[in-house]
């Protein structure tokens, strides 16, 4: 079987699409031609110095890559001195149909058995011209459309497409009283390499990044969007005891300032803004916390229903406490009390009081642990491939 796997990304990227991506291609590489065609684009400069994607992210097999055409004009937007943010839609349109244009070149090119996007524009394509070639076309939805424009291509879709794998069973819902048929409908969340995240003790991790020992060190590892929380995180820093240290690890350059400034303006002392690592060295960051936070906010619906937090898995086979938002999302991979501690999500009182409670308590991190390594098998990026073709040898029986 032959697969391609098409996406308007930049790779390499720092960004936790890319690191799906690629350890999803990965993990199918094992068992079927998978490619990966993405579009050729403009990149931060340390992820230029990049030679070998395989060792920077950690996977378990070579893939093949292509990268195709795109006018990518984003460079030149920060230098107009107004009407920014016309221009940055300007050249996203501009950037988006040129990269379409390329890849038809890439359909009637390579004969292929299956394509792959999580790109709906890109899944439209594919129903128009693709399907004409005789191969299954398979969307894999990260969200719901909030737009009307948005929810008319997904109703459309539901009426070509020959699948579509979503990452939680509301996303699954929510297609189906769409219009797709549940036969047709996959879930099938995130995962993780068990064997990246468990690499070395507390006291070693400390070592190699120089945390002293004596710190009882809360971390959270991710981007810095409004969704993810973070905010709430700083705000609970401030009211734990003087022991404990609040680590910040990620984000990019442009989300770092917002975060820089809530810091100051609630003078939270210990929070530590780490920002950006790559990503063969997460695993050692993690292994040097005491307790690892999912700090969601409630008040977006990609973080309360949509998202399969990469790092929510890593956090698992980290072999580290989680405290982690009550929200629907998270509540399909954790249970409270027995693989993490849930506190109300926005409310930084109640994730100090779950951060105390588990600075206090021993036995309950250790048995929080133990279920959650349990928990994490099932989640791996081998097992979520194997889904995935499963689902595909499903859709080619209707």
């Amino acid at each position: 079987m032959k697969i391609l796997y098409l996406t308007n990304s930049r790779l390499p990227g720092e960004k936790a699409h890319v690191i799906q991506i690629l350890k999803t291609c990965a993990a199918m590489s094992d068992k079927v031609d998978i490619k990966i065609v993405h579009a050729r684009r403009t990149n931060r400069p340390w992820l230029n110095a990049i030679e070998d994607m395989k060792t920077y992210y950690n996977l378990t097999r070579e893939i093949s890559i292509e990268a195709i055409f795109s006018l990518d004009l984003f460079k030149f937007v920060p230098v107009i001195p107004f009407g920014k943010l016309f221009a940055y839609k300007l050249v996203f349109v501009v950037q988006t149909i040129t990269y379409h244009i390329s890849l038809l070149t890439v359909i009637f090119r390579e004969k292929v058995d299956v394509y792959y996007t999580r790109d709906s524009l890109t899944a439209m394509l594919l129903v128009i011209v693709g399907k004409h070639r005789k191969a299954i076309v398979l969307y894999e939805a990260h969200y719901f459309p909030s737009s009307v424009i948005g929810v008319l291509i997904a109703k459309l879709l539901s009426n070509y497409l020959n699948g579509i794998s979503v990452l939680t069973n509301t996303l699954s819902d929510l297609y189906i009283k769409l219009g797709f048929e549940p036969r047709r409908v996959a879930v099938i969340p995130d995962a993780v390499d068990l064997e990246d995240f468990d690499i070395c003790s507390k006291q070693k991790a400390r070592d190699i990044l120089e945390i002293e020992s004596s710190v009882f060190l809360i971390m959270y590892v991710g981007h810095m969007y409004r969704w993810k929380g973070v905010d709430t995180l700083i705000e609970a820093a401030t009211l734990m005891s003087e022991d404990v240290d609040v680590w910040l690890v990620g984000g990019t350059p442009e989300e770092l300032p917002r975060i820089e400034t809530l810091v100051d303006k609630l003078d939270a002392r210990n929070v530590h803004i780490q920002g950006y690592v790559p990503y063969y060295k997460v695993a050692t960051y993690m292994s040097a916390a005491d307790v690892l936070v999912v700090p969601n906010s409630g008040r977006y619906d990609i973080s309360k229903y949509y998202t399969s937090p990469i790092k929510l898995f890593e956090y698992m086979a980290s072999k580290r406490p989680i405290v982690a938002a009550n929200l629907p999302s998270l509540r399909e991979v954790v249970v409270d009390q027995e693989t993490a501690l849930l506190f109300n999500p926005d409310d930084p009182n109640s994730l100090a009081k779950a951060i105390r409670l588990l600075q206090v308590d021993s036995e309950l991190s250790k048995e929080l642990v133990a279920n959650a390594v349990l928990v994490s098998r099932k989640y791996t990026w081998n097992n979520r491939a194997n889904n995935i073709l499963e689902f595909v040898h499903k859709i080619k029986a209707i």
